[in-house]
């Protein structure tokens, strides 16, 4: 006479709705399945929406060697020096 009777399980149920109420139980058991689905959902969304990977050029390999996260094409201009002295 284990939890695999029945029997017993009636009687868990039986305590936690009496402990929590019937309508409490059933929402949040609601929210579970409401939770459930969103997450399967997102989990679907995030396997198909993977990125492909990009195409390494030389150039950009060539900046990682040295040092630069920036190719060089890119890099901003340095701003002039305006301090008056």
């Amino acid at each position: 006479m284990g939890f695999d009777s029945p029997v017993h399980w009636l009687i868990v149920i039986a305590v936690i709705a009496l402990l929590f109420g019937g309508s409490r139980v059933g929402n949040l058991m609601g929210e579970l399945g409401k939770g459930i689905k969103a997450f399967k959902q997102n989990m679907s969304d995030a396997d198909s929406a993977k990125p492909a990977p990009a195409a390494k050029s030389e150039p950009d390999v060539q900046n990682r060697i040295a040092g630069s996260s920036a190719p060089a094409a890119e890099k901003a201009p340095e701003p002039a020096d305006t301090a008056r002295h």
